[in-house]
């Protein structure tokens, strides 16, 4: 009596349930260019929409419930390069970001911390990839009903 043939298919099987689950762990985002996957936070989306659509100014440490020290954001269709130069990350596996109109990213002590999609498409290319402190607001556009700038 030989117990080989039965540790065998056990052994495999393990190995197999291993391979699956790293593969699942990178088809989940672990294994994104720089850790951080887009996610959708909607206090945070909700609160811009409003803001955007009743011309009102909000913090945007009003609107957020975790630990960030800086913030800013690109829009649809900026390279990942591009991102990745101004916030230390790709954060996209695709050549550009196209999830969704605008992207919120929050550094804390200088590493991303979240980079969270946001609907409404109430931003200026111009505000873009800059980094801004705690204190930011995003603030109407006089004239431009539905816009929003950040101010520090």
């Amino acid at each position: 009596m030989t117990i080989r043939p039965a540790i065998r298919p056990a052994v495999t099987r393990r190995l197999a349930l291993l391979m699956l689950g790293t593969a699942l762990t990178c088809a989940l985002g672990a294994c994104s260019p720089g850790g951080t996957m887009p996610e959708s936070n909607d206090k945070l989306d909700r609160s811009v929409l409003d803001a955007a659509r009743n011309g009102t100014e909000l913090r945007l440490s009003d609107a957020t419930d975790f630990e960030w020290d800086q913030a800013g954001f690109i829009t649809e269709g900026t390279p990942a390069t591009e991102i990745e130069s101004a916030f230390g990350e790709a954060i996209t596996r695709e050549k550009r970001y196209t999830a969704s109109p605008a992207l919120f990213v929050f550094l804390k002590d200088g590493k991303v911390a979240k980079a969270i999609r946001i609907t409404p498409d109430a931003f200026s290319g111009s505000d873009a990839k800059k980094k801004y402190g705690r204190e930011v607001a995003l603030v109407p556009v006089e004239g431009r009903s539905g816009y929003l700038a950040w101010r520090e």
